[in-house]
């Protein structure tokens, strides 16, 4: 599988929680600080919906860099390499395939 980004999705936060719940995935809503970070991947699937800011979002995969604003759901199967660039920083609901408890440390896995 690989990364997949929709557009103009626009779900409140309550909507995007019940969707990402829906799918059998375990949410939490983050406010994440402003943030560039190099190629990394996660051992879970994950699944975001951006509620305000934006990002700058690269599949390091393809090579495909993506502007994501209020609105995108970002899709990203375990093991998919990418890296994240935000000035602002943005709010997001989250959804993972393992509970945040299990997410290990480090939580971003350098590429192998």
């Amino acid at each position: 599988m690989s990364i997949v980004i929709h557009h103009n999705t626009t779900p409140s936060e309550e909507e995007a929680t019940r969707q990402l719940q829906a799918k059998g995935l375990h949410t939490m809503t983050l406010e994440v600080d402003p943030v560039q970070n190099t190629a990394h991947w996660h051992h879970f699937d994950a699944e975001f919906h951006i509620l305000t800011g934006d990002l700058e979002f690269t599949d390091v995969g393809t090579g495909d860099l993506h502007s994501c604003n209020a609105g995108s759901l970002v899709c990203i199967p375990s093991g998919s390499l990418h890296s994240e660039r935000s000035q602002q920083g943005y709010r997001i609901v989250l959804g993972t395939s393992v509970p945040a408890e299990e997410f290990g440390d480090p939580v971003n896995l350098p590429p192998a």
